[in-house]
């Protein structure tokens, strides 16, 4: 009994502790924020509103949208619920809160928490009670998951189980799949960063003369520019969108792609200023709309050839008994490119639409990708890289077989020829050693020897 009142202690100083240090941390800087934004503007002092300002922002990056006179914001900053999920995760581990009697303690003082800040948030909400507790309750249940999962007996007993019901190869190809996927996600996001960063470079004089034109001062500009970074990981969604041919939109005022780069009256917000221009040239057009598929193939052909991965080696093909393990090496990574090619396009599907959101009701009432066509660049380029990864395997082998085998054809060949030249050699240097008779001894061979017939000629 004191090992459950324990667990739940423990559950709920965990959703009590990560609250406070979040709110406290994201309330601290709004307040600074505020401050300095209304110094410089020399307006009212509008920092009597942080705390609810901090309330609907912490709801905000569970998924929860507010409105208020003039905008409606539900672009949930992703980075921020990175973070709430990081916190929960490590204070989860820290405070070993593992157990079910922890997880439903927790659940209930976190929840208690978000229907505080919802009453308490001045500004409307979008989503009603239900789904902004569900939206609650989905947060802190995958930061739990992902601290007391790899943790917890039932997954330790499923892991011996797997180890003594699954045959070795089929667990190697399951885990080089889910790594392969994983591993080309974080290249996709790592090139959505990256062309982010360009966009922001190439852009930047827009965004300064954004900021003039809202008149704010150096210390404003610092901190808001700070402040749009919680919107970094949706930006390089749409980044990626926009690179593999897919797009983004801001509302009905704006598109962008690699050919089109249209906006008809964009609110004066200045991170709207690192928005894309049209890429000029059919080349480097090219290059970005091919880039997930040749990114696909490598990372395919290193899974492939690697021994980290399934360490197929044509040139085995030589031996008749190395000649299985190849073939079997072949199908696996089929298995592994196919379970890749579907989880990336699971996990595209749900972080395109995770990335979307509104600014506004009417025109800016879809701001981000089209999921599915999105979806679709990403996905069907990859499937076909990984595809294509395992013809060149296959070819590569096909065509090391019968190179390997005429090679061989024409060893033996050479060897049988110098084998015979060798034994024609030797049985001349035989004869030649052997001695020679001469002529008159050969002529007493062949002379006749019939001496019966001399004795009766004679008597």
């Amino acid at each position: 009994m004191k090992a459950v009142i324990r667990q739940w202690v423990r559950g709920a100083i965990v959703a009590l502790a990560s609250m406070a240090i979040y709110a406290v941390a994201l309330g601290c800087y709004t307040a600074l924020m505020i401050l300095v934004v209304s110094m410089e503007e020399g307006g009212d002092n509008l920092t009597v509103g942080t705390t609810s300002l901090t309330q609907a922002v912490v709801l905000l990056s569970e998924g929860s949208g507010f409105r208020t006179d003039s905008f409606t914001l539900t672009i949930t900053p992703l980075l921020l619920t990175i973070l709430l999920i990081w916190l929960i995760n490590a204070l989860i581990m820290r405070i070993k809160a593992y157990g079910p009697h922890a997880y439903v303690a927790g659940l209930i003082v976190w929840l208690g928490l978000n229907e505080a800040f919802r009453q308490s948030v001045h500004l409307g909400l979008v989503d009603d009670q239900w789904l902004v507790l569900l939206k609650a309750a989905i947060v802190f249940s995958i930061g739990f998951l992902c601290a007391a999962v790899p943790e917890s007996a039932k997954m330790r007993a499923f892991r011996d189980w797997t180890r003594k019901q699954v045959p070795a190869d089929i667990r190697h190809c399951l885990k080089i799949g889910v790594a392969l996927a994983v591993a080309i996600l974080s290249i996709y996001l790592a090139i959505g960063l990256i062309t982010v960063i360009v966009w922001s470079v190439r852009n930047h004089a827009a965004v300064v003369s954004l900021f003039e034109l809202s008149g704010m001062e150096t210390g404003s500009r610092i901190l808001t520019t700070v402040a749009m970074l919680i919107w970094l990981p949706n930006v390089m969604l749409w980044a990626v969108s926009w690179l593999f041919g897919g797009g983004f939109a801001i509302g009905d005022l704006a598109s962008f792609t690699l050919w089109l780069g249209q906006s008809k009256e964009l609110p004066a917000i200045p991170v709207f200023g690192i928005l894309p221009e049209p890429v000029s040239s059919e080349l480097w057009r090219t290059v970005a709309l091919n880039a997930p598929l040749a990114i696909a193939a490598l990372v395919g052909l290193l899974a492939v050839f690697l021994p980290q991965g399934f360490a197929c080696r044509p040139l085995n093909v030589r031996n008749t008994s190395t000649r299985g393990p190849v073939l079997v090496s072949l199908i696996y990574s089929a298995g592994a490119f196919c379970l890749s090619a579907m989880l990336i396009s699971l996990a595209s599907t749900l972080l395109f639409a995770l990335s979307n959101g509104s600014l506004g009701d009417h025109r800016l009432a879809h701001i981000g990708v089209d999921v599915m066509a999105s979806t679709r660049v990403v996905g069907h380029s990859t499937a076909l890289g990984l595809t294509a990864a395992w013809l060149l395997a296959l070819i590569g082998i096909a065509l090391v077989f019968p190179i390997v085998w005429l090679v061989e054809r024409i060893k033996d060949s050479r060897t049988t020829a110098t084998t015979s030249k060798t034994a024609t050699v030797h049985q001349a240097r035989f004869l030649a050693s052997q001695p020679q008779e001469s002529k008159e001894e050969q002529d007493d061979k062949h002379e006749p020897t019939d001496t019966s017939s001399t004795g009766l000629g004679l008597s």
